[in-house]
């Protein structure tokens, strides 16, 4: 899949509103050796759209280790369940 182009203005303010820190490993862009990423919190292989609503900040190691996954197995219950959506959850 081609990888969308995110306006400038929305990346700036996604970068704001994330305070320029990976929504999962919560890294600083300063500590991280690369820019952060704009990911897509439902991957677009997965029907997720580019809105604001489903973008946040990722590290390049944390966006290539979940992908375009949207769930996981709970290692507890062996129950599928959703992967954390930094922007709801905390």
């Amino acid at each position: 899949m081609t990888p969308s182009k995110i306006p400038l203005e929305l990346d700036q303010r996604i970068r704001l509103q994330a305070q320029n820190r990976c929504g999962y490993c919560l890294s600083p862009q300063h500590l991280v050796m690369a820019r952060l990423e704009i990911e897509h919190i439902i991957p677009r292989a997965k029907g997720g759209s580019d809105q604001e609503s489903n973008l946040w900040l990722a590290c390049p190691l944390c966006n290539r280790h979940k992908s375009d996954r949207i769930n996981a197995v709970d290692p507890e219950t062996a129950t599928p369940i959703a992967l954390f959506n930094p922007r709801r959850q905390s």
